[in-house]
């Protein structure tokens, strides 16, 4: 099983689109349970897989690492912005089966979204961790946003080659939407859907099947990954979102 450990609910940027933007009549969530609690409860589980989660998980590298040092887990993984990477310590780094990056694709979205600068830090710290050796799965999770051309987008992230991104995934920003839902009835969203989102996503499947027509290869969209799996193997799909 997959067990997500948020260690603060604290972030170090302030994306224009999240739903944790800092309020002062909430306390920030930390963990509250003891080490050996926590391998208690894992043990239970003779192949736990545990993602690090946030807020910013990097904000709380020590306790990250006391758990990886004291968790015999079958996998981490960790979802970050990005900003700290580099600070992560070889030995920890290359115990991650999977980093999963935000960002947002190109430098002016990404920029534009998560704050001037972003886009160049995210990708430096990257490239450090690519030169270290590390060779895990590195999946850039973008948050898909009304400025945002989901075509250019990935296929921009899809084609840097130092340092490269192995897969990329997204999800709408009217994800965070408080109340649930409510633009989905919103004239300038379902405008924006039907002229740019909907149109962008058919040409990205064009390119997707292209680019395995040419020479084989795979782009790592795992968005339609998972359907072509679906497709290929006669599996029904629990639920689409």
């Amino acid at each position: 099983m997959l067990y997500f450990i948020e260690l603060t609910q604290v972030c170090n940027l302030k994306c224009k689109y999240c739903g944790n933007t800092p309020d002062p009549d909430v306390d920030d969530v930390e963990v509250s349970y003891s080490l050996e609690e926590l391998k208690s409860f894992l043990e239970k589980d003779p192949e736990p897989n545990i993602c690090f989660y946030g807020g910013e998980p990097l904000l709380r590298m020590g306790l990250m690492e006391k758990i990886m040092d004291s968790i015999p887990a079958k996998r981490f993984l960790i979802q970050t912005n990005g900003i700290l990477l580099s600070k992560v310590k070889p030995r920890y780094l290359k115990q991650f089966d999977t980093i999963l990056i935000s960002i947002d694709g190109r430098k002016e979205t990404t920029d534009y979204y998560r704050g001037r600068g972003t886009y160049d830090k995210v990708i430096k710290n990257l490239q450090a961790v690519r030169e270290l050796g590390y060779s895990g799965d590195v999946i850039a999770r973008m948050a898909v946003s009304g400025r945002s051309d989901i075509y250019e987008e990935v296929k921009h992230l899809l084609e840097l080659k130092n340092p490269h991104f192995d897969h990329v995934h997204w999800q709408l920003d009217v994800f965070w939407d408080f109340p649930p839902k409510r633009r989905y009835k919103n004239r300038d969203f379902v405008k924006w859907v039907k002229e740019s989102y909907n149109p962008g996503i058919t040409k990205l499947a064009k390119y997707w099947y292209q680019k395995m027509k040419e020479n084989g290869n795979v782009l790592g969209i795992v968005p339609f990954l998972g359907i072509m799996k679906s497709l290929l193997f006669d599996e029904i799909p629990v639920q689409l979102r």
